[in-house]
């Protein structure tokens, strides 16, 4: 009985160790892949029958996170200032859009690595903002 017990008691406690785990992994899959860089995955598109503000601020944060790892080769998604620049960035460039026709991007110093600082420069239009909302 004592026996049974305590294969019981290890079937359990190996039962939590591997959940634990998995549940680790599955959390640092799920912030890697926060935010999209890189690339905007045309292939992957979403079907939206009206774009509403927030999802036009998320649309430009992505696309100005592609264009940072693009000019300067860093994922700046990973520093907390560098990230809250952007997303100030966007929503402004959103409200500057409902204005004009263009908004420019300017946010010197974004981040820096070993060889200096690294700056955005972009330049976004209400017809590129109506294509990236549509994927």
């Amino acid at each position: 009985m004592a026996v049974q017990i305590a294969l019981i008691v290890v079937v359990v406690v190996l039962a939590v160790v591997v959940g634990a785990y998995a549940l680790g992994v599955y959390l640092r899959r799920r912030q890697e892949d926060r935010p999209l860089e890189g690339a905007l995955l045309p292939g992957r598109r979403v079907v939206v029958a009206q774009a509403t503000p927030d999802r036009e601020v998320n649309v430009v944060v992505n696309w100005l996170l592609s264009q940072a790892f693009e000019q300067t080769g860093i994922r700046v998604a990973d520093d907390k200032l560098a990230y809250d620049r952007i997303i100030s960035a966007a929503q402004k460039a959103v409200a500057e859009l409902k204005q004009q026709e263009a908004a420019d991007i300017s946010l010197p110093f974004l981040t820096a690595d070993a060889s200096g600082p690294k700056h955005l420069e972009a330049r976004l239009t209400r017809e590129m903002i109506q294509e990236l909302v549509k994927y």
